[in-house]
């Protein structure tokens, strides 16, 4: 009995493990933890309407109580509206509790209706000078800066090799250091002046350019033959015409030392040279050349006013020229002073006279011993001269004491 229930019992367990074996066998392929030592493999074929999958699987031995399993997945090219994937699975040793998967997914291309687009960046480069967006700079564009006192073009032009050699060239010009001196006031000549009378295109100097600047500065400083406005004795402003004493410069002299020190880049300084002098006393300060030292006749009230150092030392009333035969308004310079019989010689007249100070045109001032007066009345009666000034005896003597040669007379109307 014992025996024959033991029997049983082997036959029983005997085919509970065969359909076990036989349950394992026909396990789906999709079970990726089958723990064996030997390989299977397992083909699962599909319908041609459907996509076909190749799974591989190869246990390896664990060192671990799971495995570690990579994952590839690499699509192929799609011949149909379905892609087609081969799927290899390749387990890895792990030394870890738990699977690491690595999936790598790599895209094909495909021959469908979608297109696939890659995009890709370029680092940028270097623009070439040649290009279409780049204006090269010409002389036409060359401008003086006043803010840098150089020549340049504007920004956003390229400016070649040549250009900038040229632009050197200009600028070489603009640097040269020379001041114009007139008595104690100084005038550089500035890096906008000799751009003025700079020729761009060759980057010459211009002589005639600087001869009209040069003219343009004397204008400033010479006075003769000018007109200007002189202030008289008891504070009237008046016009005075053109004379012939003050400052004139020798405009040719002035010009080449300009010009020859901007062609040789030369540093200087230098004074003007006048062809007529102010007198020596005077200070020339932009005009005013008369100074404190000069005699001031009026011809509208007929009187004359001696000064020196700016104090009127001296003054009486006189008889001036004619309406016919005027006394020539202006400011000159005295020519002679003779305190000694001298002989006046006209057309219808010849006169000897005790004192004579000649200062323009023949006219002077003189005595004049033939006048039994003075003055506004007088002269307005028609006993005018032939043009000097006519003076009492006493006055003129007076008058031949104080006087210099050179200094001015400033001959005017009201």
């Amino acid at each position: 009995m014992k025996k024959t229930i033991g029997i049983m019992i082997s036959s029983l367990m005997l085919f509970t493990n065969l359909s076990a074996v036989s349950a394992i066998e026909n396990a789906n392929s999709d079970n990726e933890n089958v723990r064996t030592s030997s390989i299977r493999k397992f083909i699962k074929i599909k319908k041609p309407s459907e996509a076909v999958t190749t799974y591989i699987t190869v246990p390896t031995t664990e060192t671990a109580a799971e495995s570690t399993t990579q994952r590839i997945v690499v699509p192929v090219i799609e011949t149909t509206t379905e892609s087609v994937t081969q799927q290899v699975v390749i387990p890895i040793t792990e030394t870890a509790a738990e699977s690491t998967t690595l999936q790598v997914i790599t895209p094909t291309t495909e021959a469908s209706s979608e297109t696939t687009t890659q995009q890709t960046t370029i680092p940028p480069v270097t623009e070439s000078i040649t290009q279409q967006n780049v204006t090269a700079a010409t002389v036409k564009d060359i401008v003086f800066d006043k803010n840098t006192n150089l020549f340049s073009v504007p920004t956003g032009y390229y400016i070649s090799d040549n250009m900038r050699a040229h632009l050197d060239r200009l600028n070489k010009n603009l640097k040269t250091k020379i001041v114009i001196q007139v008595d104690s006031i100084k005038r550089p000549v500035t890096a906008a002046d000799i751009a003025s009378f700079t020729n761009i295109n060759t980057g010459a100097i211009d002589y005639n350019k600087v001869w009209s600047y040069c003219g343009r500065l004397m204008d400033t400083y010479n006075t003769a033959p000018y007109s200007r406005k002189f202030k008289t004795h008891d504070g009237v402003i008046v016009n005075v015409p053109v004379g012939d004493y003050g400052w004139k410069v020798d405009m040719t002299g002035l010009t080449q030392n300009l010009y020859q020190s901007l062609i040789n880049f030369k540093d200087n300084v230098f004074s003007y040279k006048s062809s007529k002098s102010a007198f020596a006393g005077a200070k020339t300060i932009y005009g005013n050349d008369i100074g404190g030292t000069y005699v001031e006749v009026d011809l509208t009230n007929q009187n004359v006013h001696w000064f020196k150092d700016g104090v009127c030392v001296l003054s009486d009333y006189c008889v001036t020229g004619k309406k016919s035969t005027p006394t020539p308004a202006g400011t000159w310079s005295l020519k002679c002073n003779v305190g000694s019989k001298t002989m006046l010689t006209g057309p219808t007249w010849d006169v000897m006279v005790n004192y004579w100070a000649h200062f323009s045109q023949g006219c002077g001032f003189h005595d004049a011993t033939w006048q039994p007066s003075f003055g506004l009345a007088r002269w307005k009666a028609g006993y005018g001269s032939h043009g000097c000034v006519n003076l009492s005896s006493a006055t003129a003597k007076r008058a031949f004491n104080i006087m210099q040669i050179g200094e001015p007379v400033v001959v005017y109307y009201r």
